[in-house]
């Protein structure tokens, strides 16, 4: 699948949102609520984020599609935390219509997922 530059950067910032989206959520889950069957919170029409944050592998899944994006973009960033702060979240919350990361499914979860 061939993509512009502009679908690139698009992909990167909804799997930059998706990351932070699915990171805070296993945090939550390992700190404040181990060992306890809690219903989530969040809103998931597609049943995707709901999978996306019960898989252990999520988050290394999503961290690679974002570093292959980075190396299609044949950027200089190297190291992911580089990719991930180079982000204003602030913008990007404002660009997809987001107030913060829990508002990821406004995201176009299906589409995201297929074009990885």
């Amino acid at each position: 699948m061939s993509f512009k530059q502009e679908e690139l950067e698009e992909l990167e910032e909804q799997l930059v949102l998706l990351y932070r989206f699915v990171s805070q959520n296993n945090t939550l889950k390992k700190f404040y609520y181990e060992g306890v069957d809690i219903k989530p919170s969040f809103k998931d029409e597609t049943g995707i984020l709901t999978g996306l944050v019960n898989n252990e592998e999520s988050e290394e899944i999503l961290k690679s599609c974002i570093m292959e994006i980075e190396d299609a973009k044949q950027e200089k960033l190297n190291e992911f935390h580089e990719v991930l702060d180079s982000y204003d979240m602030e913008v990007l919350f404002k660009k997809y219509g987001m107030s913060g990361v829990e508002d990821v499914d406004k995201l176009d979860i299906k589409k995201l997922v297929g074009s990885l």
